[in-house]
């Protein structure tokens, strides 16, 4: 089991005063992986550093969370431009005025790929590598633009931030060249600890799922062992929280119809999410391919006993803190759900496994880890910084 190192607790580590954040891929007002990654770590910033952070995003200030209304964060909004290659040549210009005007400044960018030229110090994020993983599930025009754009972002990059070993090998195999300047920092539960936890989504017990899906998730796999189940006489309810933008998981029940269908609940508060894992009898993932996976850790965090995958980033991230599955066998998912649906001591067992697991991550350790990473990047000087603590 991989962790990060500890964190040093120097009084006085230093970096560059001005933190440019590039969040100009990810589209206004929609809560995606990536924003809630994001969102995250500049919370554990604000916590852990003295950092000013000026972020570029297309969101309006006042639709941004509470926890970063602050007095260190200058907001820059620009218009979304929904074509990737086109979005990334347009950040040059905005990217190049404020790389300028912050002369001490480092580009941290929460995508894997933007704009790829300018001089200034930048560290980019790869989250996983479903488009080399799994080709055959996404269009071929996805494809051609990631092979493009990737390895010249990749290039580029003074750092490049993983969330898992997993996802570092992922990267080794497919860019090798980019494996000398890749660092790994561990991801954390995702809400804002602040919300008010509501109650149920639904009335009476419930397994859940969370994520918006996409073709890793293998959501397909679920609808049958459901159905397995219901053959025997055991019926789950199951929520889901999130978006089936491509019908998937529509299309998985029409195919094997459910006389229990699954309930989809998009676009919920961070209450309403911490609501749904606190009152669970499972959080269930069954993906063929996971960067980290930051459900396995955020239903840890709220005591909800995990089944989950035995492949990619999962058990590392999930520790002993989960039943772990073989997400291509419908029968071994089944008894996993039977066995906590019906068993309370071995979910108890796994509930108490989960929490002791998910204390290994904080967003404020990944903020420092983060921050350590930049300090260390060569050619990085100017102003001073002090981390908080020690």
């Amino acid at each position: 089991m991989t962790v990060n190192p500890p964190v040093p607790s120097h009084a006085a580590q230093t970096v560059p005063l001005v933190l440019v954040v590039n969040h100009m891929l990810e589209p206004p007002g929609r809560v995606t992986g990536i924003t809630r990654f994001l969102f995250a770590m500049l919370q554990g910033l604000l916590k852990t550093s003295t950092a000013k952070i000026v972020l570029v995003t297309t969101w309006q200030a006042a639709d941004l969370p509470a926890h970063l209304v602050s007095a260190r964060i200058e907001v820059v909004t620009v218009p979304y431009q929904p074509k990737l290659a086109v979005n990334v040549m347009r950040q040059g210009s905005v990217l190049t005025r404020l790389m300028r005007k912050h002369a001490s400044a480092i580009e941290f960018n929460a995508n894997p790929v933007g704009y790829f030229s300018g001089d200034w110090p930048r560290v980019i994020t790869v989250h996983d590598l479903y488009l080399k993983l799994m080709p055959e599930a996404y269009p071929l025009r996805h494809r051609l633009t990631w092979n493009v754009l990737f390895p010249l972002s990749a290039r580029n990059a003074d750092s490049i931030v993983v969330p898992s070993q997993s996802t570092r090998q992922d990267l080794g195999r497919f860019h090798p060249g980019a494996l000398s300047k890749t660092v790994v920092i561990s991801e954390a539960p995702a809400f804002d600890l602040g919300s008010a936890i509501t109650g149920p989504p639904v009335a009476g017990r419930y397994g859940l799922i969370v994520g918006n899906v996409s073709p890793n998730k293998n959501v397909g796999v679920i609808i049958e062992a459901l159905a397995r189940l219901e053959a025997q006489g055991v019926s789950i309810p199951i929520v889901h929280i999130g978006r089936d933008e491509t019908g998937a998981l529509a299309a998985a029940q029409k195919r094997t119809p459910l006389k229990m269908p699954i309930l989809t609940m998009p676009g919920v508060s961070d209450g309403q999410l911490r609501g749904a894992y606190t009152h669970a009898v499972f959080f269930l993932n069954t993906s063929l391919h996971e960067g980290f996976c930051l459900p396995v850790v955020e239903a840890q965090s709220c005591g909800t006993p995990v089944i989950a995958s035995n492949r990619s980033a999962l058990p590392e991230v999930a520790g002993e803190g989960a039943l772990l599955i073989d997400p291509a066998s419908p029968q071994a998912i089944a008894q996993a759900m039977k066995t906590l649906w019906l068993d309370p001591e071995a979910a108890q067992r796994a509930s108490e496994l989960g929490t002791a697991n998910v204390a290994r991550f904080s967003w404020d350790r990944a903020a420092m880890h983060l921050l350590i990473a930049m300090q260390n990047l060569e050619g990085v000087s100017g102003t001073a910084m002090h981390m908080k603590g020690g």
